[in-house]
């Protein structure tokens, strides 16, 4: 294995060169026109060197901790770094083929997923790595409410859209006697999905990888097989928690939501960016169903206490450290392959070409230093692990002739393709956070409304009608926040010298992790009016209001958490999303997150027609959907 050296050629190295290639011409006395020769001809030879050594000489791709990050495990040639073991060693663990591992119950019960179990000799190499016998057939099936309904449609004489439109209906609360053809669905999905919560109890979720040759790259490894059954399952789970709410089974919708707030953390822990977007994308499904939802058929305080309990005691998602050492694998991988000139991957070359940046024939005209542009990758990976997203120069103009700037600029180049993707993953997981936040928030409510009676009032005042303490106060034993509570005098000012120590005081449920706050500063924010349910001095009834009320909103400028007068009015946040800059608004691209009476939280476009988002302002909203 070859160590660290520099790329770079030594300037005695190469004069020592091109006086040995010299000390072989022929020699003869022509005096000074032979020594003309002679050093016009060094000075041709160093210039061949040169063009040599910076437009036409390709090094091959040294192993080492500045080039390939890791210099082991080896392939069996033991010319290439194996990323896919080192990938497979880091991130599958060895509960892979344990009970642990719920994945094995769901493969078990339904078949290998890249050929939903058919080809029983295809698919042995996938039970295999589950420790499973790839002779058992599967016991299991399972069909989507959409597939299901356009099957009915398409019985009873129906058009697609029909279907479509019935398939809407299904997540929000219903029954069957509003869909009484549903029947048969759930009961036919009911043994999976019960099995399914089951499997994502167990410590360990994990999705096999198959390598489908020894060469082949991670990225080429790689089966969004599992994602896609990922996300059928939460639009299943979905459903039937919406099926279980229009019929009073509050607890069994619980159970559906924490079975998708599960299965979400599983899939974001298989280490890579997709499986963590994908799993970010399920627990905001989770996070946006409310038990709640019908006022004839609340939680009961104890189901409140459970569900909020049960969310709080999910592991924590892998550190995005982890997610970035799982993308440095794949894309180093991917330069080693390119380093080796592995054909399969002229793709990106194409890439460059349709994006306008460095033609393909540029690549493949002259030689790349591969060492120099995984290094470059290896520093920005470095670097991303500090949390800086670096954003590399894009250069459309024809690549330099010089081999190392060349090089550079394919490492440039190469990140411009994952650094957005990198900068969106973090927006998501940050999203997701302060939604499951006001989540909390709105859970935290409805468990004060079932001890008062009422919603907690904007703020509190003292006799004389001065303002004590925000509703963000009035929370906090709601929030496990018991021992901040228990310090704070409510019966002084917010500002009185005793509670002023607790001005910078950092809540966590009041922290967006998208904004930029100073100590104790928070954006969220209950909409204070005559027309919305928050209102100084007194809580307001719950039932006078609809349940697509919207009970806590992000605002655009921070607040001290603890300011009982710095909410917003209601004739500010009716002019809309991102409209003004004391009004509604968050960090979050392209709109906010919203907390709803029924215990539920979802992310609303700040496009949201101006007349719905009143609607849901002040409770008279019918529908949530936009």
């Amino acid at each position: 294995m070859a160590g660290d050296k520099s790329t770079s050629i030594d300037a005695d190295d190469a004069i020592k060169d091109v006086n040995e290639a010299m000390a072989i011409l022929p020699r003869k006395p022509f005096g000074c026109l032979a020594r003309s020769a002679k050093y016009g001809g060094i000075l041709l030879l160093l210039l061949a060197v040169f063009v040599y050594w910076n437009f036409f000489r390709q090094p091959p791709l040294k192993i080492s901790k500045a080039t390939t990050f890791i210099t082991e495990p080896l392939t069996s040639e033991g010319t290439r770094v194996d990323y896919f073991a080192a990938f497979e060693s880091e991130f599958h663990g060895a509960d892979m083929k344990t009970e642990d591992n719920g994945y094995r119950l769901i493969v078990g019960a339904l078949g290998d997923v890249t050929n939903d179990g058919q080809e029983r000799t295809a698919a042995r190499r996938y039970y295999e790595q589950l420790g499973l016998d790839a002779e058992i057939a599967p016991t299991m099936t399972y069909v989507e409410s959409l597939d299901f309904l356009k099957g009915y449609c398409n019985a009873e004489g129906l058009d697609e859209k029909r279907a479509n439109e019935l398939d809407d209906k299904l997540y929000e609360p219903w029954t069957l006697d509003d869909m009484p053809m549903m029947e048969p669905w759930l009961e036919g999905n009911a043994p999976i999905l019960d099995l399914l919560a089951e499997a994502v109890r167990l410590p360990a979720f994990r999705f096999p990888t198959l390598r489908p040759e020894e060469n082949a790259t991670l990225v080429k490894s790689i089966s969004f097989a599992e994602y896609q059954r990922t996300r059928a399952f939460t639009r299943m789970l979905s459903v039937r928690a919406h099926y279980r709410i229009g019929t009073g089974d509050i607890e069994g919708a619980i159970n559906d939501v924490l079975t998708c707030a599960r299965l979400g953390r599983h899939t974001a822990s298989q280490g890579t960016m997709i499986a963590r977007l994908v799993g970010i994308a399920v627990e905001s499904v989770a996070a946006s169903v409310g038990v709640a939802s019908l006022q004839e058929m609340q939680p009961s305080k104890e189901q409140i206490e459970r569900l909020l309990n049960e969310l709080d005691a999910l592991p924590p998602r892998p550190p995005m450290s982890r997610m970035l050492l799982a993308e440095r694998y794949h894309s180093l991988d991917f330069l080693q392959a390119m380093a080796h000139g592995d054909e399969s991957l002229a793709e990106l070359f194409s890439e460059w070409d349709n994006h306008g940046l460095m033609p393909s024939t540029t690549v493949a005209s002259f030689p790349i230093d591969w060492n120099v542009v995984m290094q470059r990758v290896n520093q920005q990976y470095d670097e991303l692990g500090t949390g800086l997203i670096l954003r590399p120069q894009s250069n459309k103009s024809s690549s330099s002739l010089f081999i190392g700037e060349r090089s550079r600029r394919v490492a440039d180049l190469f990140s411009l393709h994952y650094m957005p993707a990198i900068e969106a993953c973090v927006e998501a997981e940050h999203r997701i956070e302060c939604m499951k936040n006001l989540q909390r928030i709105s859970l935290a409510m409805l468990l004060y409304e079932r001890e008062h009676g009422t919603l907690p009032p904007a703020y509190t005042v003292d006799a004389a009608g001065k303002p004590l303490h925000s509703w963000r106060v009035l929370l906090l034993p709601y929030l496990g926040e018991q021992k901040l509570w228990s310090k704070l005098r409510l019966d002084e000012p917010w500002d009185s010298e005793h509670n002023r120590q607790f001005h910078d005081v950092l809540v966590s449920r009041y922290q967006c992790p998208s904004a930029e706050l100073r100590p104790g500063q928070t954006t969220y924010s209950v909409v204070v009016g005559n027309d919305t349910a928050f209102h100084e001095g007194e809580g307001k009834a719950l039932d006078d209001f609809g349940t697509h009320l919207a009970l806590v909103v992000e605002r655009q400028q921070a607040v001290c958490w603890m300011d009982p007068m710095s909410e917003l009015p209601q004739s500010i946040a009716y002019q809309g999303i991102n409209h003004n800059a004391a009004g509604l608004g968050s960090p979050h691209p392209g709109g906010l997150n919203i907390g709803f009476r029924d215990g539920g939280a979802t992310f609303i476009s700040e496009t949201f027609e101006l007349s719905k988002l009143q609607g849901l302002l002040d409770g008279t909203a019918e529908t949530r959907k936009w």
